[in-house]
C-alpha cells in the first residue's frame, strides 16, 4: 500500500474485495498475477494498453451496484477495527465512481493478461496507460506533458454537455444582484433580530461568508493576496481533492476514524473558501425553507429589494419577527442572492475549462484565470475583479516551449465615489510594466500626483519599473468585458 498518491494519478478500479472467509469479487488469480507483475509503488510503474472502452448500461452499472452492496454489507457486519474503517470508506469512493454518468467499462492489456475494468476517466481504444497496482486498485498516473504537436486533451460529451449546462444557468444570473453588498446589511440586525429571523446554522454560514471579504491593506500583504485568490472560490473543488489526498496521507497507517476526519477536512475547507461558504448559506436556506413549508422560488431582480425588507423588519418589534410569511420572504431573498453570487463563480470555472478544453481547430488557447474577491470599502462591499494571463515563452524553433516568459494582470472595481478603475500589469522576472485608468478625471489626476511615489516603493522591493503611466477614461477591450469574456465551446 502506498503512502500517499500524488496528485494526478487517478484510480481504475478493480472488483472491490471482500472480507476474509467470504466469496471474493475478484478472482484471486488475476489479483496474484497483477500483484506479481505490477509494481505496488509508482517507481514500478507498468504500461497497460486499453484494448476497448464501452459504455455501461442499465443492467451492468446495476449489477456493480447490487455487488457493492453486498460488500458493505459484509463489512458493516464485522467487529469495529482500523482495517473496517478503512475498507468503508473505500466503498465510498467506490459508490460514488458506480454512480457517475461517465462510468465506462475498459478492457485493458497487462503484461499479456487481459483486465477488465470500469472507471469515470477519458481513455481511448490503442492509448498506452501508464500505472500500478495498490489497494487493490490500478492507479493511472500522469500522462506525459503535451508538446505544440500532439493531440489537445478534449472534452468527453457528457463532460462537455455538463459544462453548456453550468454555463446555461450561470449566464441570466452572473450579472444580476447578488449576496455580497447585502451583508453588512444582514449583520447590521441587532442579536435578537437575527435571532428570531435567522436559525443558528444559516448565522454561522453567512458569518463564514462575510469572513472571506478583505480590507484593502490587508492585500496589500502578498501572503493575504494569495491566500484570498486561493479561497476566491474558482479552485475549490481542486483544495478538496487536494485537502482529502493530503489527510489520506496523514491518518495512513494509523487507526483514527478516516470517516470523521474526511467530514472535518470537507467542513473546514469549505469554511475557508468564498464558493463553499456560499454554497452552505445556499443548503441552509434551503433547509430553512423546507421546515416552513416552502420550496425555493425564482426572485426577480425587481423583487430582490432586500435592503427595503431589512428596514421594513429593523422597525418591527422583536415578536413579529417570528411571522412566517416574513421570514420566507427573508429566506427567499437570500437564496436567490446566493444563487448569483455562486453563479459568477461557477461562469469563471467555467471559462477556465472551456479554456483548457477549446477544440484543436481553435489554435493554441491563452489559459485565463478570472476571479472576484470581495472587499469592504467603508459600509460598502464591492468585487474587486482579477484576471491572470500566462504568456509561454518559445524555444528556438518557434513552438511554445511551456515555460512562462511573463505574466499579465488585470483587475477592475468601482469606488463609490471615484468611479470605476482598472490597472493592467505585466510582471517578466523582476521587471513590472503598469498602466492605469481612471473614468473620472479627478480620479486620474489624484493617482498621477502619486505615482512617483509608488515607483519609489517598488524599487526599493527590487523591483524594476519599466512602465507606470495613468490615463483617463477605460482601457481597451477586453479589460473592460475583463469579467464577461465567453469562450465558444460548441464546436
Amino acid at each position: 500500500m502506498v503512502n500517499k498518491l500524488p496528485e494526478g494519478r487517478l484510480p481504475l478500479t478493480l472488483p472491490t474485495e471482500t472480507p476474509a472467509g467470504q466469496r471474493p469479487a475478484a478472482p484471486q488469480g488475476l489479483m496474484q498475477i497483477l500483484a506479481q507483475q505490477l509494481g505496488r509503488t509508482p517507481q514500478a510503474a507498468t504500461t497497460a494498453e486499453v484494448q476497448t472502452v464501452t459504455s455501461v448500461n442499465i443492467e451492468q452499472r446495476q449489477q456493480l451496484i447490487n455487488r457493492l452492496v453486498d460488500t458493505l454489507l459484509q463489512w458493516q457486519s464485522r467487529p469495529d477495527s482500523a482495517q473496517k474503517t478503512e475498507q468503508l470508506a473505500r466503498l465510498a469512493d467506490e459508490r460514488a465512481l458506480l454512480n457517475s454518468p461517465l462510468l465506462k467499462l475498459v478492457r485493458l492489456m497487462v503484461r499479456q493478461e487481459s483486465v477488465v475494468t470500469y472507471t469515470d476517466q477519458p481513455l481511448k481504444p490503442g492509448q498506452r496507460v501508464p500505472m500500478y497496482l495498490a489497494e487493490g486498485r490500478l492507479w493511472q498516473l500522469d500522462a506525459k506533458p503535451q508538446t505544440g504537436t500532439e493531440t489537445r486533451q478534449t472534452l468527453s460529451e457528457p463532460v462537455r454537455q455538463a459544462l453548456l449546462e453550468t454555463l446555461r444557468r450561470a449566464l441570466p444570473l452572473k450579472d444580476q444582484p447578488d449576496l455580497t453588498p447585502q451583508l453588512p446589511k444582514i449583520q447590521s440586525l441587532t442579536y435578537m433580530q437575527q435571532r428570531q429571523l435567522l436559525s443558528p446554522t444559516l448565522q454561522q454560514a453567512l458569518r463564514q461568508v462575510a469572513q472571506q471579504i478583505r480590507h484593502p491593506l490587508q492585500l496589500a500583504q502578498p501572503k493575504a493576496l494569495r491566500q484570498s485568490v486561493e479561497n476566491s472560490g474558482v479552485q475549490l473543488e481542486q483544495k478538496l481533492m487536494r485537502a482529502l489526498q493530503e489527510q489520506k496521507a496523514t491518518t495512513e497507517g494509523q487507526a483514527p476514524r478516516p470517516e470523521a476526519t474526511r467530514g472535518e477536512t470537507i467542513a473546514r475547507t469549505l469554511a475557508n473558501d468564498w464558493k463553499g461558504a456560499l454554497l452552505k448559506v445556499l443548503s441552509s436556506t434551503r433547509t430553512e425553507l423546507g421546515r416552513l413549508g416552502q420550496s425555493p422560488e425564482f426572485q426577480r431582480p425587481s423583487e430582490l429589494n432586500l435592503t427595503q425588507l431589512l428596514q421594513q423588519l429593523s422597525a418591527r418589534p422583536a415578536p413579529e419577527l417570528a411571522d412566517r410569511s416574513l421570514r420566507t420572504q427573508l429566506l427567499q431573498m437570500v437564496h436567490q442572492l446566493t444563487l448569483n453570487s455562486l453563479a459568477r463563480v461557477q461562469f469563471q470555472q467555467s471559462q477556465g475549462l472551456a479554456q483548457q478544453f477549446a477544440p484543436a481547430d481553435a489554435g493554441q488557447p491563452v489559459q485565463t484565470w478570472t476571479m472576484d474577491i470581495p472587499l469592504r470599502f467603508g459600509q460598502d462591499v464591492l468585487p474587486l475583479m482579477l484576471r491572470f494571463e500566462p504568456e509561454a515563452g518559445q524555444d528556438e524553433a518557434g513552438q511554445r516551449s511551456g515555460k512562462i516568459r511573463q505574466w499579465q494582470v488585470q483587475l477592475s472595481f468601482e469606488l463609490p465615489e471615484a468611479g470605476h478603475f482598472y490597472a493592467q500589469i505585466t510582471v517578466r522576472e523582476q521587471q513590472v510594466a503598469t498602466r492605469l485608468w481612471a473614468e473620472q478625471p479627478q480620479t486620474a489626476d489624484t493617482i498621477r500626483t502619486r505615482l512617483n511615489d509608488l515607483q519609489h516603493r517598488l524599487e526599493k522591493e527590487g523591483i524594476e519599473v519599466t512602465k507606470l503611466e495613468c490615463h483617463t477614461g477605460t482601457p481597451p477591450r477586453p479589460m473592460t468585458d475583463i469579467h464577461y469574456s465567453l469562450v465558444d465551446i460548441t464546436t
